[in-house]
């Protein structure tokens, strides 16, 4: 339903399997949840605070001892987003927390598969075998 206001987690991920040499592209960023909030944008960005203030990504979660609970440094950012660094241990980890209004949705729209060429083998720049 466009119109509504949604309170959207981006999470960093560590990826592995693509550092290079020099370490580069080790740490991605990717939206972890988005959860629709009844009310106005002030009742969104109310929600965004309290979700700034207790979620603990499942990077770090699993550090922590029953009762327990990490650091955790919350900063606003100049766009109204909040940035959130936390720790426990010797790990660290940081998550955004940002509110946005769904102002459009599109359905997906299967499409045909083109036939397949009469021997059923592709050759070179997607030409059928002669």
């Amino acid at each position: 339903m466009t119109g509504s206001w949604y309170v959207v987690l981006e999470e960093e991920t560590a990826d592995y399997a693509s550092i290079d040499s020099y370490g580069y592209d080790l740490y991605r960023w990717h939206l972890a949840r988005t959860t629709e909030v009844q009310g106005t944008r002030e009742a969104a960005e109310a929600a965004a605070r309290a979700l700034a203030d207790s979620h603990v990504p499942e990077n770090i979660a699993w550090l922590l001892n029953p009762g327990g609970r990490p650091g955790r440094q919350v900063y606003r950012l100049p766009d109204g987003a909040l940035l959130v660094r936390v720790g426990c241990g010797y790990k660290e980890t940081r998550f955004r927390v940002g509110v946005g209004e769904l102002i459009a949705s599109q359905e997906e729209v299967k499409g045909v598969r083109p036939p397949e060429s009469p021997s059923g083998r592709r050759r070179l720049f997607g030409r059928g075998s002669r």
